[in-house]
């Protein structure tokens, strides 16, 4: 809620002469399907709702280096899917259609940007549509902030390792869109 870093453990044992000063926590990473649900957030602060439906059907995008065609985890398709179930499911068509649907690469980078995602340096159109898939890198320690962002519906406040930081916060994300994407996030079914 505040912010706060309780604890952080960078590695397995901090003296190991093999990799023991490399801090996981803040290595560049592939974050895979972590980033879908802020692409899912940008398409509720447009007016989509966890009812709307997407076809999860084959599907190819058009980009300038040739066509991207996504394919889900199990390698099905499942046609037509509420949002509330494709997120959940983490399913790849849907998230790139929601995407492509709302607002585009170029929305999702400044989204996560807002909320404390540095590693995003390049531009938008080098990503495409793949970021929300999970084509870029992120650092774990500012993603996990990224999240707290959500549950926080949709406050920002950059981490803090020492409780005399100053104390920022500002509102970028829509609450009611965020409360569903934290929602959907924490239902065991």
């Amino acid at each position: 809620a505040t912010g706060n870093v309780r604890v952080l453990v960078g590695s397995r044992d901090y003296f190991s002469e093999a990799a023991g000063q490399v801090n996981g926590a803040w290595a560049r990473r592939s974050p895979g399907s972590a980033l879908k649900p802020f692409t899912y957030l940008l398409a509720f602060e447009r007016g989509a709702t966890p009812a709307t439906v997407v076809a999860d059907v084959p599907t190819d995008f058009p980009t300038s280096t040739g066509i991207f065609t996504p394919h889900n985890y199990n390698r099905r398709f499942h046609g037509p899917m509420r949002f509330r179930l494709a997120l959940a499911n983490s399913l790849n068509v849907s998230a790139v259609k929601v995407l492509q649907e709302g607002g585009g690469e170029a929305a999702l980078q400044q989204a996560l940007q807002e909320c404390g995602l540095t590693t995003l340096g390049q531009t938008a159109e080098h990503y495409g549509l793949g970021l929300t898939l999970g084509n870029a890198e992120a650092r774990l320690l500012e993603l996990a902030n990224a999240y707290a962002c959500l549950a926080r519906l949709g406050e920002y406040q950059p981490f803090r390792f020492c409780e005399d930081d100053p104390r920022e916060s500002k509102q970028i994300f829509d609450r009611r869109a965020a409360w569903w994407v934290a929602d959907i996030l924490s239902d065991s079914n």
